[in-house]
């Protein structure tokens, strides 16, 4: 997935490329000239320590969608975004994390390889991003999402289809596999992309696929609606795990977030979900691992990935990976490397 990662910042033969740059800067007020122009306006507040950006941000136009790789280099929230410009966002993680918010309590949690979509211009939302955040992001125009819906599925869209916010693709997804291609394509083919019908091509490809996953998501309740109907106990004990997969908590300490006993929290998790809340940890540091090595820099190994999400015993650690997705995460690491 190196075409995700370097989209914007390098040439098709892989050099360094300011060609797409609009903004390298530590000033706020440049900054938000260009993330107003190319996103919409927002209020952003420095958390933690830290109240310098440290920013870069590249940008391309895709017919009506805008593609671009962000980042603040400090941990911040965003909120208040306006919604007079009529725009949504397609929020692909590249590296760090994200939590966005819908209401007061409810969020989702995005790390590499996830993506979060939201039209601003019809619901509220605001979004945390820690220190070490990157972002691959879409910004589309509203009313031209509209008109496709119209033309591909014969009939406006229910304007609460538009409320839904939701988080998709991750390790494997083809969420993944089209943005691989819209960003091979922009490194390859850019004037193409800007100007000719290949831009036309991806803009009308990216927009259907959108709606599709919008659609899904109206006609089949999301795990997001399911995950509402659990006790409070163990959406707090998925919070946690989420939060410090890469840690692998143990199931007292996930108890203890929870509020409960141990037993208590693996009854609810039986009977809640289907399994039990280690077997949940472990599919969370596998799926962390996958999108890891999907995306991974050239000096990465597959030990160290592996060590930063807690897995010490490598042997284990492959057979359970290839059990989950079907290959040894060597050939994924490979794979990556081959592309």
């Amino acid at each position: 997935m190196d075409s995700i990662r370097h989209v914007l910042v390098r040439d098709h033969l892989g050099q360094p490329s300011a060609r797409h740059r609009l903004v390298a800067s530590r000033d706020w007020d440049d900054i938000r000239q260009w993330s107003d122009r190319v996103y919409m306006p927002y209020r952003v507040t420095p958390l933690g320590k830290s109240r310098t950006p440290d920013s870069v941000l590249d940008a391309c136009r895709i017919g009506h969608f805008t593609l671009s790789r962000f980042k603040y280099g400090i941990p911040v929230n965003i909120r208040d975004f306006s919604s007079e410009t009529g725009t949504g966002m397609v929020l692909t993680t590249l590296q760090g994390s994200a939590r966005h918010w819908s209401e007061a309590h409810t969020f989702s949690d995005t790390g590499v390889g996830d993506a979060f979509v939201v039209d601003n211009s019809r619901t509220h939302y605001w979004v945390d991003f820690d220190e070490h955040h990157l972002q691959v992001n879409l910004t589309f125009e509203h009313d031209a999402l509209a008109a496709l819906h119209e033309r591909w599925f014969g009939q406006p869209a229910d304007e609460r289809l538009w409320q839904l916010k939701f988080r998709l693709g991750g390790a494997g997804s083809s969420w993944l596999g089209l943005l691989n291609y819209l960003c091979q394509c922009v490194t390859e083919h850019p004037d193409a992309v800007a100007t000719g019908p290949l831009g036309k091509h991806l803009e009308e490809m990216l927009g259907v696929h959108l709606l599709t996953q919008w659609r899904a998501q109206r006609e089949q309740p999301s795990h997001a609606s399911a995950y509402r109907l659990a006790p409070r106990h163990v959406l707090a004990a998925e919070r946690h795990l989420r939060e410090h997969a890469r840690h692998a908590p143990t199931l007292t300490e996930l108890a203890t977030a929870a509020g409960v006993s141990v037993r208590t929290l693996n009854q609810a998790f039986r009977t809640y979900r289907g399994t039990s809340p280690m077997a949940a940890l472990k599919e969370q540091r596998l799926q962390g691992v996958r999108a890891e090595l999907l995306l991974a820099e050239g000096t990465a190994t597959v030990q160290s990935i592996a060590g930063d999400w807690g897995f010490v015993n490598l042997g284990l650690f492959a057979r359970s990976y290839r059990e989950r997705f079907g290959e040894l995460p060597s050939q994924t690491l490979q794979q990556r490397r081959l592309h």
